[in-house]
């Protein structure tokens, strides 16, 4: 007999989703603590009664429930509901060698999809999620110009294909070169991680909030999706 997870994950089928739900089913059953009846209810892209997760916006989102909004976020797959395709647009342009499209201009503070996953693993684990009235933003620390992430997934892609066609030299097998910063590059508004930085702290992390996810590992899950 299968027993029921501890999460009912609601909202529409996608990969920010599928990520979420199948690192809350890796929750042990209890089931002193959990039955059927008293699932705790999440919304991924649409609101729910236990906790709601939905894109960030520049406007305020008012919801009645525990509320996490999720900024720039990176799946393995274009997920039109939580990102633009930005992301995914350099990640192709460095793989066929073109010109990054001419709008990409602004730094994004990207954050691997496991890294959110893992963070309402823990809150739904810990059961501290967040007050309703005081949403959390999460979102990377760092952030990150479209060139450095185009040089980064240049030089990674080029690695890939000598590796395949086997004719690596030392341009593909030393470090991506460091990308300069552009002018005014200070001057950036940066996300305020304050708060989630303290719940994450009062979840028992020692470190708060620290995404650990590599930005390399997500460019090489996109390659591989769109390289099938």
């Amino acid at each position: 007999m299968t027993m029921p997870g501890v999460a009912d994950v609601l909202g529409p089928q996608g990969p920010l989703r599928d990520v979420i739900a199948s690192r809350l089913d890796t929750i042990p059953y209890q089931q002193h603590q959990y039955d059927d009846s008293h699932q705790l209810e999440i919304g991924v892209g649409i609101e729910a009664s236990g906790l709601s997760i939905l894109p960030w916006s520049e406007e305020n989102i008012l919801s009645n429930s525990p509320l996490i909004l999720v900024r720039d976020v990176i799946t393995d797959t274009f997920d039109p509901l939580w990102e633009d395709g930005t992301f995914h647009s350099i990640i192709a342009d460095a793989m066929s060698g073109s010109d990054m499209h001419s709008r990409i201009k602004m730094p994004r503070f990207w954050l691997p999809v496991s890294d959110v996953a893992e963070a309402i693993r823990i809150m739904v684990i810990e059961n501290k999620l967040p007050a309703p009235s005081q949403p959390l933003l999460m979102t990377g620390r760092r952030p990150w110009w479209p060139e450095a992430v185009y040089a980064e997934a240049a030089h990674l892609w080029n690695r890939y294909s000598a590796s395949v066609e086997g004719t690596h030299d030392l341009s593909t097998l030393e470090e991506p070169p460091l990308t300069p910063l552009p002018r005014g590059h200070g001057n950036i508004a940066r996300p305020n991680l304050d708060h989630i930085d303290r719940h994450m702290r009062n979840c028992g992390e020692p470190h708060g909030w620290r995404p650990s996810g590599s930005l390399r590992l997500a460019i090489m899950r996109v390659f591989a999706n769109l390289h099938e």
